[in-house]
């Protein structure tokens, strides 16, 4: 008895849980071939074989998702590794457990994949924005356009498929508002009717996109040249005569005097032609959201006449191609730049048809737009 006081009884060691259970080697694979897994392994050597084949013209990151795919395709056709793994996550040989498992994986990989494509799209759309956007400016510059716009009151108009109006538009804008001078210039988006040259004919300078990419992206490639240019402040309005240049002072006045350096036209502080009944709910809906999210009373959030100092606008993010009205204040609101609502008229367009949606598309890319630049 005295003898044993000194000894400690063994504690029994137990084995860690396996959080995958072991398999014989000899259970790694199948009993027999059965003709779904060889179609399985046959796809997966084709699969393996396209991304060998075309290797220099995918990216190295597709390569790499296509060859993970065909393992993963020889592994689930000639292994039982799949069984091991819905076992492991207790998805058992019952009432359709297996089959639920299965899906919840392939759901998974489905949604990495759908993000991954989103954001190659938005990659591949903004470096698109920036190569217009780099030509533009190289033809701009040799041109000797900049030296046009220095120091003065620019007037930037987005202009798609506007022949019939543009020529009248550009007739009314005045030679200089609040004693300041006016230079002019349409950034054709892609027009396939003659708007540029037209607008060249009236005595604009024009840049040109070579394709449409949207109101929104002609005015990021307009904001660009005029405040690389040197210009003061920045009046944007649209080619389909809404707006009436004959109320330009209105907003260029308040910038000019430093009051504010944003001054948005509004509709419902002036006057406007009658809507349909949808959209004029719609613009009440939106300017409550703006108002809301923003915390700033907002009367008219999608109206695109405004005058901006020129300097401001790199301080600004900027990325919607067609729904930009409200990115813009949105986007001035964030940034803490002064700003003010002015009243403005707008008109019925002259000729024409609206380049807008259908009312339920409309409301959709516009509250997307409201959505994105208020959570980025």
């Amino acid at each position: 008895m005295g003898a044993a006081r000194g000894v400690r009884a063994a504690r029994p060691v137990y084995p860690a849980p396996a959080v995958f259970p072991s398999l014989p080697v000899a259970d790694l694979f199948p009993e027999q071939l059965t003709a779904l897994r060889a179609a399985g392994l046959v796809l997966a050597v084709l699969v393996a074989a396209f991304a060998f084949l075309r290797r220099h013209s995918l990216r190295n990151g597709d390569v790499l998702i296509l060859l993970s795919v065909a393992l993963a395709l020889a592994l689930v056709s000639g292994t039982e590794l799949l069984d091991a793994l819905l076992r492991a996550f207790s998805f058992k040989r019952e009432n359709g457990t297996r089959i639920v498992g299965v899906a919840v994986f392939a759901i998974l990989l489905l949604f990495f994949l759908v993000v991954r494509a989103l954001h190659q799209g938005a990659r591949m759309q903004r470096e698109l924005s920036e190569v217009l956007e780099g030509l533009a400016w190289e033809r701009f510059r040799r041109d000797g356009h900049p030296e046009r716009f220095r120091g003065k009151v620019a007037v930037l108009i987005p202009a798609y498929n506007e022949a019939e109006n543009i020529a009248t538009v550009l007739e009314r804008i005045p030679d200089e508002v609040c004693g300041q001078p006016i230079a002019v210039l349409v950034v054709d988006d892609g027009s396939r009717d003659g708007t540029g040259d037209i607008a060249e004919e009236a005595g604009a300078v024009v840049a040109r996109h070579v394709i449409n990419r949207g109101g929104g992206a002609a005015l990021r490639t307009g904001y660009r040249l005029l405040s690389q240019s040197g210009a003061n402040i920045v009046v944007t309005l649209d080619a389909d005569g809404q707006h009436l240049p004959s109320e330009m002072h209105r907003l260029v006045e308040p910038v000019l005097k430093g009051e504010v350096d944003v001054a948005h036209g509004s509709r419902v502080l002036g006057e406007a032609e009658p809507n349909a009944f949808a959209r004029e709910l719609g613009i009440i809906f939106f300017n409550r959201l703006v108002s809301f999210i923003t915390r700033t009373k907002v009367t008219d959030c999608s109206n695109g006449y405004r005058a901006v100092r020129a300097s401001v606008l790199p301080q600004l993010v900027l990325r919607q191609e067609q729904f930009h009205t409200s990115e813009f204040m949105i986007e001035a609101i964030k940034r803490g730049i002064p700003a003010k609502e002015v009243p403005v008229t707008v008109a019925r367009r002259m000729h024409g048809h609206s380049k807008k949606p259908a009312v339920l598309r409309y409301g959709a890319g516009f509250a997307n737009a409201i959505v994105r630049t208020w959570l980025r």
